[in-house]
């Protein structure tokens, strides 16, 4: 019969601790983990501050996201660095989310954006050249924000196009709507 002094000390013989620290402690917090403070916080519409900014970057020390949790954490962080007007960093984060697998094409709406603010505009359209995997919701975004890099570039005609077709699938969506208020269309004969 062995005791646990027998086997204690067989475990410390094949090179296990008695007290097994190389166990994955259990997590609770008090409130929503980081990652969906996060996203609680982006959620809300112009929502930035340097304290939002520091819940994001600490959930993704979280080494128990999955993959697609970790590139919505980095996009998230990316979202709230560019409402802060810190384009740089909010770039790099949104390449990051971007290179993470599977692909999270509502991603490349945040960072055609950011290639806007940042002078890049052919950039902008390249991170939009597949509008059809953005989601249904969110594709008028993408029109609109190609249209803004087509307009940055001076192509009229093809901005004009993006600011109608982001006007058409969501009625109603001011920023198309204004902005086609801004053009003239002539018939030419």
């Amino acid at each position: 019969m062995f005791s646990s002094r027998h086997i204690t000390a067989g475990l410390l013989a094949l090179g296990f601790a008695a007290d097994p620290a190389f166990a994955a402690p259990d997590i609770f917090y008090n409130g929503p983990a980081p990652a969906e403070a996060c996203a609680e916080g982006v959620a809300e519409p112009g929502a930035a501050s340097p304290s939002l900014k520091r819940i994001c970057e600490a959930a993704l020390d979280d080494r128990s996201l999955t993959l697609a949790d970790r590139a919505a954490t980095l996009a998230n962080s990316g979202i709230v660095s560019l409402r802060l007007g810190d384009f740089e960093p909010a770039l790099a984060r949104l390449k990051e989310a971007a290179d993470l697998g599977p692909k999270r094409s509502d991603i490349s709406i945040s960072l055609a954006a950011t290639l806007i603010r940042l002078g890049r505009a052919d950039e902008a359209i390249a991170a939009l050249s597949d509008i059809d995997s953005v989601s249904p919701e969110n594709r008028h975004i993408a029109y609109y924000n190609r249209a803004l890099a087509y307009w940055a570039l001076e192509d009229t005609e093809a901005a004009y196009r993006d600011f109608y077709t982001s006007a058409a699938l969501k009625p109603g969506f001011a920023p198309a709507e204004e902005a086609l208020g801004q053009f003239q269309v002539a018939s030419v004969e």
